[in-house]
């Protein structure tokens, strides 16, 4: 943005930068707020620019609800939660059936907004799951993939490692494949809903956002860390795992932030059945990964540990126990690897809630400010869905009953 952008955006000119910062906005009624000198105004103020936030602001901005998303760091910063090089999108969720119809119409989401905005966010690298036997979540999980028309298939061991000989059979007695399972390029994903959501007529702006005062049982403004105050008519705070911290009486034993410890090994050189086309995501009890994607490693998350996270003051820094769980499970797993080096790493946080649901409903106080959150280490995939979800509950809409009480406070 050059210096007349943002002039023009911001409103302060040389003679206006010593105006106290509420002295440049002014209430349009049923308009929310308007920022003098822009000549725009927000019906709905969104804070957050991930799975939650973002998809949430753009699907507003399509319903001509004029919108503004505000995001401390900017849309796929490292410090979100929605940030990262990929996130996977299965179907298959056992017997929690709601989630996998949420998945099956996202992929099509999905599909249908890369192709219009000529990005590239998907790849498909169909996922395998794999267990000593056949546990009653991979069964669940078969009967409502049926029940869908999602393909799946039910695979032994030698035909597990006849099609992917990078695995070790060791201790795998059954692999369930999806086959139309992908992987999202995630912190690249969200920098395309913001620049769609820009695209729409919307504004984005890098700032802290907190609530500020209120009557008459609704939010007033919010506060920016600039000392600008905001007013709109509608409010959505979808931060993440700041929620709890914005709101600790209300979300702070509700949403736990732990940290989760993310490797990439790298590959030996020349051989290519590491990658992407030649390996499939997979999954097995307390651990999760990918394929190389763009050359960049295997990737291998240990899961477990409720260590809390701050997400603003913590190191981004893997330890050394989660070093030798990942190593220890790709020697085992993947035998080709076994001494391969982790060439790149990162930390980020879950949002946990207590029953691993979102939380999306209008705070009980403010009828106007709605949360949405929780995501539980499975909500990206379902990002255009559940913008789509959260734009029409904030907009008065008809929405599926079932999922308004799943996700209620």
């Amino acid at each position: 943005m050059d210096r007349r952008r943002f002039v023009e955006v911001t409103g302060l000119g040389l003679a206006g930068a010593a105006v106290p910062p509420t002295a440049n906005l002014h209430r349009q009624p049923g308009r929310g707020f308007v920022q003098r000198g822009s000549g725009q105004a927000a019906d709905i103020a969104v804070i957050g620019g991930g799975a939650f936030g973002g998809w949430t602001a753009f699907y507003l901005q399509q319903a001509q609800a004029q919108s503004v998303l505000i995001d401390a760091y900017g849309p796929g910063n490292p410090r979100s939660t929605s940030g990262g090089a990929s996130r996977g999108i299965r179907a298959a969720y056992g017997d929690r059936a709601m989630y996998s119809r949420w998945a099956v119409r996202a992929l099509d989401l999905w599909l249908q907004w890369e192709k219009e905005w000529e990005e590239e966010l998907l790849i498909h690298t169909g996922r395998v799951a794999l267990a000593p036997d056949l546990t009653d979540s991979i069964r669940s999980a078969m009967a409502v993939l049926d029940e869908l028309g999602v393909e799946h298939e039910l695979i032994q061991v030698d035909e597990l490692v006849r099609r992917y000989p990078q695995f070790s059979p060791e201790g795998v007695g059954v692999a369930h494949w999806e086959p139309t399972a992908h992987t999202i390029r995630a912190a690249e994903a969200c920098r395309a809903v913001a620049r769609a959501f820009d695209r729409e007529g919307g504004e984005l702006r890098i700032a802290r956002a907190l609530p500020g005062g209120s009557s008459g049982g609704r939010l007033d403004w919010i506060s920016l860390d600039d000392g600008t105050l905001l007013e709109a008519d509608s409010y959505v705070f979808a931060c993440g795992p700041w929620l709890p911290r914005m709101f600790p009486g209300l979300l702070g034993e509700r949403i736990a932030t732990p940290r989760r410890d993310v490797f990439f090994f790298g590959t030996p050189p020349g051989i290519e059945l590491y990658g992407h086309p030649h390996m499939p995501n997979f999954s097995e009890a307390g651990f999760y990964g990918f394929p190389s994607i763009d050359h960049g490693g295997v990737k291998v998350a240990p899961v477990g540990g409720q260590v809390r996270f701050d997400p603003d003051t913590d190191e981004r820094i893997v330890v050394g126990y989660q070093v030798r769980r990942a190593q220890e499970y790709v020697a085992r797993r993947f035998p080709g690897l076994a001494g391969q080096p982790v060439i790149d790493s990162r930390v980020c946080q879950l949002e946990d809630t207590t029953d691993e649901h979102f939380i999306i409903d209008r705070h009980p106080e403010w009828e106007n400010v709605w949360l949405a959150g929780g995501g539980t280490g499975h909500a990206f995939k379902h990002g255009p869905v559940l913008g789509e979800y959260i734009a029409a509950r904030v907009l008065g809409q008809e929405t599926d009953p079932a999922y308004d009480a799943q996700f209620a406070l």
